[in-house]
């Protein structure tokens, strides 16, 4: 199967593949302890698409509480926007991972398709809105929008793909359960042959046994 046209740094997702998931939201600190477990117990590839996206807006909605407050408690607007795309990185990982293993995705990709494209106009919004916060963070705000512009991108190829790749599997699945149920029957039916054929020679008799005699 050909491979989504994401474009992660190779290096990277090789290297993510390789150290656990507990490790990695360790290791980069953009996952908290509860969202780790969150995403430990969501092992079915839609399940897990729609946890992500839940950090996905989880990041947004702070990141806009954090351009209307102020003072010492305040967030970190950049800080939030990179955990963001981390974020976004690691879904994308992820997709790619199931694609590649057949596992279907085609309720998590729809749920993708329906709001990825509205946190992408809240990212719009934060570019194109005055303020510090805009402007400090011009080119990373440029690289989320991108980041989701090639989530949804990848995510719409792999949603067509699957919904050819699993009518398929079923066709293919049905076509062997039938081959194997006419292999059965042929077997039963040499199976009874062989028997009758035994039945009638324990009932005549076998030549070579009347000879002996």
């Amino acid at each position: 199967m050909k491979r989504l046209p994401f474009r992660p740094e190779l290096g990277l997702a090789i290297l993510l593949a390789l150290v656990p998931l507990g490790a990695r939201a360790q290791t980069q600190g953009y996952l908290t302890s509860s969202e780790v477990n969150k995403l430990r117990d969501a092992q079915d590839p839609s399940e897990r698409i729609k946890v992500y996206l839940s950090f996905e807006q989880d990041r947004l909605n702070r990141m806009e509480a954090a351009r209307e407050s102020s003072g010492d408690v305040r967030e970190s607007f950049d800080e939030l926007l990179n955990q963001y795309i981390s974020i976004d990185n690691e879904l994308k990982d992820w997709i790619e991972d199931q694609y590649d293993h057949q596992g279907d995705m085609r309720k998590g990709l729809r749920s993708l398709l329906d709001v990825g494209p509205k946190q992408l106009e809240i990212l719009r919004h934060f570019q194109s809105s005055p303020g510090a916060e805009a402007k400090d963070s011009s080119g990373s705000l440029q690289d989320a929008i991108a980041n989701m512009d090639d989530t949804l991108d990848g995510a719409t190829r792999a949603l067509a793909a699957q919904q050819k790749l699993f009518p398929e599997m079923r066709q293919n699945a049905k076509a062997e359960a039938r081959a194997l149920k006419k292999e059965r029957k042929e077997q039963k039916k040499l199976n009874e042959k062989e028997r009758k054929m035994r039945n009638k020679q324990r009932k005549n008799g076998n030549p070579d046994d009347a000879g002996k005699s």
